[in-house]
């Protein structure tokens, strides 16, 4: 599944666009919209990007400079842009940002679909590219560093980083990272071992994560057993510094691993498309506050993920908070059938009690600590139906209530029931009932 952002400074568009592209079924997307580039920007911080569909001309940041910055973080992201204008210059700079393709609005929504299923089919192409071209890798297997991977075992054992970093037995070894600055840990773990060549499955796991990997974060790895891998990462100064935040109390670093965890949900796409791996990550918190805690940290993070695989939950991504706080409240006594009942809960309460903000599959994913495509499949396997037409059919019944039992205005109801646009209410509720919201209140 692509992951799709619609940007435009005209909610009606945008919101407009998110419809057809709902109901066209011959799109698998996961759909997102942003109606300025400063919140395209940040929404590019939280989840991976595949395609982009952005007016060219916005106030403050054009769609052309969001690209720029759309690229630092997903460089495989297509591009296409809109316009109501068929001006050359703004036609020349497009094709100067490798876009894939530049629609004037005028022209209707049939070249927007043409145009995001060549983005799709592109995206296609080059996945399939990197499968061919890791499967042929797979006959030239190069062993793990011996000496490398007993320094970083040593390392999560608790042994000082400093004293390791000085013993004459690695000497010749390099170590990358700054062990007096920012750094973290990322334990990857093969969910279905039993299923693959582990040898081989690890290898490609390591290259999957180094190949989605910005040059951006400095990287050490190192094989711990059968299914297991682990990364040292340190994110360079320059990367930390874009999540700033104007407000002091706000930590650059949570920022920074919301853009992390999208990195991880890419590998782990990558990882099923080409072997068949479903892989779960756990991610530790800073290291500069002190390395001695990484023992502690790995553990934890490892049991939790262990746990977790244990109840038949796959790519997993959890950060050492959430690995440090029990799942569920009886997950000591629950059976495999009765964890998966109560995930299905949690995910069907989070949506009930957050119709009125986010809901997105990013936003549940985070919830449940699942990757967002398996989430989706994860739902429909267990309940039978989609997760969208579950989250609709929420919204629709939570808004009859309210029509029923309130006197709150339709404007109001909509907001209640996450629709910033009233027209757009009036839409989904008209398609879903066969009468606008006014006609509907009026007959009772």
């Amino acid at each position: 599944m692509y992951r799709l952002l619609i940007v435009d400074d005209e909610p009606v568009i945008v919101n407009g666009l998110i419809q057809l592209f709902q109901e066209n079924t011959e799109f698998e997307l996961d759909v997102c919209k942003a109606y300025s580039a400063a919140q395209a920007l940040s929404i590019a911080k939280k989840m991976k990007l595949d395609i982009l569909v952005s007016d060219i001309r916005m106030p403050q940041k054009t769609g052309l400079q969001l690209v720029d910055e759309i690229a630092y973080y997903w460089p495989h992201c297509r591009i296409i842009f809109l316009t109501g204008y068929s001006e050359f210059d703004y036609v020349q700079a497009a094709l100067r940002k490798s876009a894939d393709n530049y629609i004037l609005k005028t022209e209707g929504i049939d070249p927007i679909f043409r145009a995001v299923g060549e983005a799709c089919h592109k995206l296609d192409e080059e996945n399939s590219r990197r499968i061919r071209e890791e499967k042929a890798s797979m006959h030239f297997q190069i062993a793990a560093p011996v000496l490398k991977n007993e320094r970083i075992r040593r390392m999560l054992k608790g042994e000082p980083a400093a004293s390791l970093l000085a013993d004459p037995r690695y000497e010749e070894l390099d170590f990358r990272l700054n062990a007096e600055e920012s750094a973290f840990v990322v334990i990857g773990r093969i969910d279905n071992p039993e299923d693959l060549k582990p040898q081989e499955a690890l290898e490609s796991v390591q290259r999957a994560f180094h190949n989605n990997l910005p040059d951006s974060i400095t990287c050490e790895s190192s094989i711990s057993d059968e299914h297991i891998v682990v990364w040292l990462l340190q994110p360079q100064a320059e990367l930390l510094g874009r999540f700033l935040h104007p407000d002091p109390e706000a930590q650059a670093w949570k920022g920074f691993m919301a853009y992390m965890k999208g990195i991880l949900e890419l590998v782990q796409n990558e990882c099923e498309g080409l072997l068949g791996a479903s892989v779960s990550f756990g991610v530790s918190g800073d290291l500069s506050k002190g390395w001695v805690t990484i023992r502690d940290q790995y553990s934890a993070l490892l049991s939790a993920l262990e746990s977790r695989v244990s109840f038949g939950h796959k790519m997993i991504v959890i950060d050492i908070e959430q690995a440090h706080q029990p799942f569920s409240p009886d997950s000591g006594q629950m059976k495999q059938e009765d964890m998966k009942s109560w995930v299905i809960n949690q995910i069907q309460s989070f949506i009930q009690h957050h119709l009125s903000g986010d809901v997105s599959l990013t936003a549940i994913a985070e919830h449940v600590h699942f990757n967002p495509s398996y989430l989706s499949r994860y739902y429909k396997q267990m309940t039978g139906q989609n997760l969208q037409d579950y989250i609709q059919s929420k919204k629709l019944e939570c808004a009859l209530h309210l029509m029923q039992h309130t006197n709150l205005k339709l404007i109001e109801i909509a907001a209640r029931v996450g629709f910033d646009s009233h027209s757009y209410f009036t839409t989904f509720f008209k398609k879903k009932m066969g009468v606008s919201p006014q006609e509907y209140r009026n007959s009772k």
